[in-house]
């Protein structure tokens, strides 16, 4: 066989080096946080129309390409910066129906009585007024809608009677009258009523919505 058709053994083939991207810059562990805190803060600012995501990345200190690689739209980052600030309000695991339900409603309006939690029922009426932000509103609504219905789950399971449409008339209500309260009062830090009161308050309300269920 010819030199030009012999081939080198396995053994003896050139070594080969796979190409490697040189490192790059290390990713910032508090770039998300401050992102999420700038689309609130821009939101307060702008409002829905004017909220952006490039105003977002300089307001936050960032590239907008590092909002757009966490985020894939404005509608998102929008949804999971308020949720990122109400992730306590559907913790509540008392071990009873009325004591589940004082609880949330408490979360609720100690969280809507915050500037920011105030924000967020902003974001969700003005969603609902924009088409093309309704998204926003919706899966604002849908997550305190699943903490309602895992207090009713827990319920049932152990053993309580819940009506689901009376459970659903229920919700709406608390969540109603809680809204209500908060919009006639406004985030005013200076005349916020303190834990005692929310408390009490909330447990009136749902002693006197409670029969509801039996119906």
């Amino acid at each position: 066989m010819s030199r030009a058709g012999r081939t080198r053994p396995a053994e003896e083939a050139a070594p080969t080096t796979a190409w490697r991207r040189p490192p790059g810059r290390p990713r910032d562990p508090m770039a998300e946080q401050r992102i999420l805190d700038a689309a609130i803060e821009e939101y307060l600012a702008a409002g829905i129309a004017g909220f952006t995501m490039d105003r977002v990345a300089r307001r936050a200190g960032v590239g907008k390409s590092t909002v757009y690689l966490r985020w894939p739209d404005k509608d998102t980052l929008l949804v999971e910066s308020v949720l990122a600030r109400s992730g306590g309000i559907e913790d509540v695991d008392t071990g009873s129906l009325r004591g589940d339900l004082v609880e949330l409603a408490g979360n609720l309006m100690r969280f809507l009585l915050d500037p920011v939690g105030f924000a967020s029922l902003r974001v969700a009426v003005e969603s609902v007024a924009t088409r093309p932000h309704r998204r926003v509103a919706i899966e604002i609504g849908e997550r305190h809608l699943a903490a309602a219905t895992r207090v009713f789950e827990r319920a049932r399971a152990r053993g309580e009677h819940v009506d689901e449409h009376a459970a659903t008339l229920l919700t709406d209500c608390i969540y109603g009258a809680v809204t209500i309260r908060v919009l006639r009062r406004g985030p005013d830090q200076h005349r916020a009523p303190d834990d005692a009161d929310i408390t009490n308050s909330c447990a009136a309300l749902v002693d006197s919505l409670l029969p509801l269920l039996d119906r």
